[in-house]
């Protein structure tokens, strides 16, 4: 859809600046055609180079009406070729407008999409360094728990260690005891007999 759009208007541009050079060039060939001068406040025509021009009548040289068998000349077909050059002046000024009014959205657009992109990567960015964070936590409650663990086993196995060296100290002790009592019962049957 991207490349329609900008496909179309890039065709658009393209018959705009077309449409103005038409024009443009309507107002030079009307220019030389019919030697009328330009307003000074048209925009966007193209001004021809100047020319030499004979000085212009007074009006005291006029004479009016004219020889027999010559019809007078009339002044219709220079102002009907300045309201056309007016009026194309004016269609390639509004054309200009549009086009730069056009560009302007253009350029608008662009940049929001711009701005939406660069928001989208910070979000993205964003997400990803949660992420990230998140990952790095649960590893950190991971190694605590499994070294808690570890500390639990290791305090077992020595509580374990611990009630057999007991046992084996009680065991011995008794082995002791009754190893005293059987000396003991034999020194007094070896006496008993002496007697």
């Amino acid at each position: 859809m991207t490349e329609q759009s900008s496909r179309r208007i890039f065709a658009h541009r393209k018959a705009w600046l077309g449409g103005g050079i038409a024009a443009a060039a309507a107002v030079v060939v009307a220019q030389i055609a019919f030697d009328f001068p330009l307003p000074k406040d048209v925009v966007g025509t193209v001004i021809p180079a100047q020319r030499y021009r004979a000085a212009q009548n007074g009006s005291e040289q006029v004479q009016l009406g004219a020889p027999a068998g010559q019809t007078a000349p009339t002044g219709t077909v220079p102002e009907a070729s300045r309201a056309l050059a007016e009026k194309s002046a004016a269609e390639s000024a509004l054309k200009a407008d549009r086009t730069q009014a056009e560009m302007k959205a253009d350029r608008t657009q662009a940049e929001m999409k711009a701005d939406r992109t660069q928001a989208d990567k910070m979000q993205a960015d964003r997400i990803q360094a949660d992420k990230m964070q998140a990952e790095m936590k649960a590893d950190r409650t991971q190694a605590e728990m499994k070294a808690d663990r570890m500390q639990a086993d290791k305090m077992q196995a020595d509580r374990m260690q611990a009630d057999r060296m007991q046992a084996d100290m009680k065991a011995n002790r008794m082995q002791s005891e009754m190893k005293a009592d059987k000396a003991q019962t034999e020194m007094k049957a070896d006496r008993t007999p002496q007697q």
